[in-house]
């Protein structure tokens, strides 16, 4: 009985001694799988998706007819109206303006006083250099008829130049896709028309507001040269917006007049003079570009740069 009572000590000795053996490592593994407090360590984070945005110009009535034309034939340069303002248009993704002038073939010196424009197809490589988006509907873009704004189109078809016209369905809309955004363009002109329904625009609108993220409606209307809109264009573009369209691009009074924030939606009601022959008065000679940075869903930034109009032809920016 004491030679195993003396084993059965001796083998539980030995069992606890092994245990001990291996305690001081795993006491030690363990503190290492544990935080040290002293230790602050920086994991990356993800790195963020940057938002997409696109930079848009907005401007006014850009006559290439009259004394635009003649001077760029006389200097032999078609980059001449173009010249001073060129770096500020090419640093946005697209610029829009009113066309206010048919481009044809073998297009006339415009006399002084006429009304009757037309401009150069030499003006046309500055038109695509620029970025720009023509709305068509005025009261000048059929001063050489049906054939004149069919040359017109064609030109620009030719250089990628969009344009739109919503009194015909073959211009009724324009849609441009930039950097995951979608544009829509709807122009209208109540000169040439002046019983223009409201309904005939929102139906329009209702028509295409689903397709895009932003819907643009260019608007050729109101007296010209008066410093403020009248009710009925106010009340108008209100209804406008009211339909569904996110920005109104307004022009003909060739004269700059009130912008307003409607249910958080920008309304140009003129944005007066861009590239244009008027230096009779103060006025018709001030000009600007409004430039927006839009993401899918709002307006992040707005910079108006103002230009004043030289030599009857040549916009640049006021220093």
């Amino acid at each position: 009985m004491k030679t195993k009572s003396l084993f059965l000590f001796f083998l539980i000795s030995l069992v606890i001694s092994i245990i001990l053996s291996f305690y001081p490592k795993y006491k030690n593994n363990a503190n290492k799988l544990r935080p040290d407090p002293s230790v602050v360590t920086n994991y990356p984070l993800p790195t963020p998706t940057p938002t997409k945005t696109v930079s848009l110009g907005l401007m006014g009535d850009l006559g290439l007819g009259r004394h635009i034309t003649s001077i760029a034939r006389s200097k032999n340069d078609f980059s001449w109206s173009f010249q001073k303002i060129g770096h500020i248009l090419q640093q946005n993704d697209f610029n829009l303006a009113n066309l206010e002038s048919p481009i044809i073939e073998n297009c006339p010196n415009g006399e002084t006083g006429t009304f009757t424009f037309c401009g150069d197809t030499r003006f046309l490589p500055q038109l695509f250099k620029n970025k720009f988006i023509f709305n068509l509907a005025n009261n000048h873009i059929f001063n050489y008829g049906v054939d004149g704004f069919s040359q017109t189109k064609n030109f620009l078809d030719e250089i990628n130049v969009g344009y739109f016209y919503s009194h015909l369905s073959d211009s009724e809309f324009l849609k441009k896709n930039v950097n995951g955004i979608a544009f829509g363009f709807l122009g209208f002109d109540f000169i040439t028309n002046p019983k223009l329904e409201s309904k005939t625009i929102i139906n329009l609108i209702n028509k295409y507001d689903s397709q895009v993220d932003w819907l643009i409606v260019s608007l050729h209307w109101g007296n010209e040269y008066l410093p403020a809109a009248e009710k009925w264009r106010i009340d108008l573009a209100h209804q406008l917006v009211d339909a569904g369209a996110d920005i109104i691009h307004g022009h003909h009074p060739h004269v700059l007049q009130q912008k307003e924030i409607y249910n958080d939606k920008p309304i140009y009601y003129s944005l007066g003079n861009f590239i244009f022959d008027q230096n009779w008065s103060i006025e018709t000679s001030k000009s600007e570009i409004v430039n927006l940075t839009i993401t899918k869903t709002k307006i992040i930034d707005t910079k108006i740069i103002p230009l004043i109009i030289k030599q009857n032809s040549q916009p640049q920016p006021v220093i």
